[in-house]
């Protein structure tokens, strides 16, 4: 009988354990292009180009029959910088990708240095660590941020687009 009362409650406490494990799910969230100018003049070394960005995540967690709520983080898993329309990429040394909104500081989320010559279009290095993201998805606008390092001076603007693949964790 005491053999019975002493694996009573290490094994409620287990039933217990297992019965608030809920599941998890991993969906995909895709920024689509977003336009980023630094506005000229431009000198050599850092320019910051930016751009707004609104995530709408409230809208995509609803088509998935989720709410922010379930949310339990947000990672860039892929990040992309591209020449807009008519322009390159030439003349840019490095990148580094930041979103920020008024409720949270910036979040560095990607970067490349030295960028490849020659190409429209270069796949970023996600950053390792992404604390606070999903705050940012969580917001109306989002200001998205590309510090660019350029080779020279200019007086005119610079338009790159970034873009983004994220990957929500929901708790269910």
């Amino acid at each position: 009988m005491k053999l019975a009362q002493n694996l009573a409650i290490p094994f409620l406490a287990a039933m217990l354990g297992l019965s608030s494990c809920g599941t998890s799910e991993t969906l995909t969230f895709e920024s689509g292009p977003i336009m980023l100018t630094a506005e000229g003049p431009l000198f050599e070394g850092t320019n910051t180009a930016q751009g707004p960005w609104s995530p709408d995540l409230v809208t995509f967690l609803q088509e998935h029959g989720a709410t922010v709520d379930q949310l339990h983080s947000a990672n860039v898993v892929e990040a992309r910088l591209e020449a807009a329309e008519g322009e390159d990429l030439q003349g840019i040394r490095s990148v580094s990708m930041m979103l920020v909104s008024d409720v949270q500081d910036m979040v560095q989320v990607a970067g490349l240095s030295p960028l490849p010559s020659g190409t429209p279009t270069v796949d970023l290095i996600t950053a390792s660590e992404q604390k606070g993201l999903a705050v940012h998805l969580e917001q109306k606008a989002v200001t998205v941020v590309a510090d660019l390092e350029l080779e020279a001076d200019s007086e005119a603007d610079r338009h790159v687009i970034g873009s983004f693949t994220l990957e929500l964790k929901l708790k269910r």
